[in-house]
């Protein structure tokens, strides 16, 4: 006997589920045909749709089952949730705010801690787009001239700009020495080849120092760097930018997948890029930095180094990428090269969260800034003052 499916008159049915039928049909043609540029992001509309015509659904449902004041103490009870979900959420974030006051970035450099720093207006941007006060081009008569160039390191994430290694050095240098800082966030090992190149010719420094950190060896290659699911994709990035509570949450939700293994730790994926030095992606980054250093030479001007370690765990024996360091350390030995290695000098912190601009960054605090201002002194002052000018 042949399958007989009745399906329902479509005129029979109620207004209201005519409505949410209706409804789920658009949503089903905006999934494929919205463009995306026209009212942002297809997915996430399409995300907020779902929840909404799944909310008329149930409330339909549960409505057509039960007596007008059953519905309406259900109607009162859901309000009241809502406004005590609502109440609740809003005193968080503000205390969140409150705690978190201190905090200036973090780890994100989209989080709401980040943005709310940036907004604070922490730095100076000078005529060539830097972070710094305004300097002449043309090197005035007299003086000898250090370019600092580096990420964000030397950019200063997360401190103020006065806190910065590259300003304590030029406070307690002579004022015929001028130390001009050319850090940009995000820069790695190419960038600061090209940026080596353009002072070299604008400029006309007298002494280069290059400031290095493990990621700039990554080239600007993200392939096989660890993926983090959003804690809400479908609005993560307007949370993300205006929630403190959020933002934490979701560093949180990170770390969390790193230990349940649901994507692989920074670590990890360092070990496997560039454990093997004659790996493509070593031998990549060994090319950009010996072209740098040649650009300086070429140009008669000398050059040096300070690398930072990683402190996101305490530096012991165990520091995971000392390898990284020890061929850098071998490339400054191959050019008789002064390079200034960090490690055992953070090393001596004993706590190594007091070396992070904010419990939720990294990047080195003013007191790491300090440490790093101190060790570069002793190691290039004497050179630095007499030089010729």
């Amino acid at each position: 006997m042949p399958l007989r499916i009745d399906f329902p008159d479509v005129k029979a049915l109620p207004s209201r589920r005519l409505f949410v039928l209706a409804m789920m049909a658009v949503l089903l043609v905006a999934a494929d045909a919205l463009p995306a540029s026209l009212l942002g992001d297809p997915d996430r509309i399409q995300f907020a749709l779902s929840l909404i015509i799944g909310a008329l659904a149930i409330g339909i449902t549960l409505r057509d089952r039960m007596t007008r004041a059953q519905a309406a103490r259900a109607r009162n009870r859901v309000l009241l949730l809502l406004v005590v979900l609502t109440l609740s959420l809003t005193a968080a974030e503000f205390a969140t705010r409150f705690v978190f006051r201190d905090v200036t970035t973090s780890t994100d450099n989209s989080s709401f801690f980040t943005r709310r720093w940036l907004r604070s207006g922490p730095s100076r941007t000078n005529a060539q787009g830097y972070r710094g006060p305004a300097f002449s081009v043309t090197k005035p008569a007299g003086v000898y001239r250090i370019a600092v160039v580096g990420d964000s390191f030397t950019y200063g994430n997360g401190v103020a700009q006065q806190d910065r290694y590259t300003d304590l050095l030029q406070a307690r240098l002579p004022a015929n020495i001028e130390v001009l800082n050319f850090g940009t966030p995000g820069d790695n090992t190419p960038e600061h080849e090209k940026t080596v190149a353009e002072l070299l010719g604008t400029i006309h420094p007298d002494f280069l120092l290059l400031q290095w950190y493990v990621n700039d060896m990554e080239d600007d290659d993200m392939t096989g760097r660890p993926q983090f699911r959003p804690l809400l994709p479908a609005f993560h990035q307007w949370l993300d930018a205006s929630s403190a509570l959020y933002a934490i949450a979701n560093l949180k939700w990170g770390e969390l997948q790193v230990r349940w293994g649901w994507t692989r730790s920074y670590v990890a994926f360092i070990k496997d890029r560039l454990a093997d030095p004659h790996s493509q992606y070593s031998q990549q980054d060994s090319q950009f930095l010996h072209r740098l250093i040649d650009h300086a030479r070429q140009a008669g001007v000398p050059i040096g180094m300070v690398l930072f370690p990683d402190t996101a765990s305490p530096i012991t024996d165990a520091y995971p990428f000392g390898f990284l360091h020890d061929r850098i350390l071998a490339t400054c030995d191959e050019y008789a090269m002064t390079c200034v290695d960090l490690r055992q000098d953070f090393a001596k912190v004993k706590d190594h969260r007091e070396l992070w601009a904010s419990r939720f960054d990294h990047h080195p605090s003013a007191r790491a800034n300090a440490i790093a201002a101190e060790r570069i002194l002793n190691t290039f002052a004497a050179k630095w003052a007499s030089s010729p000018k």
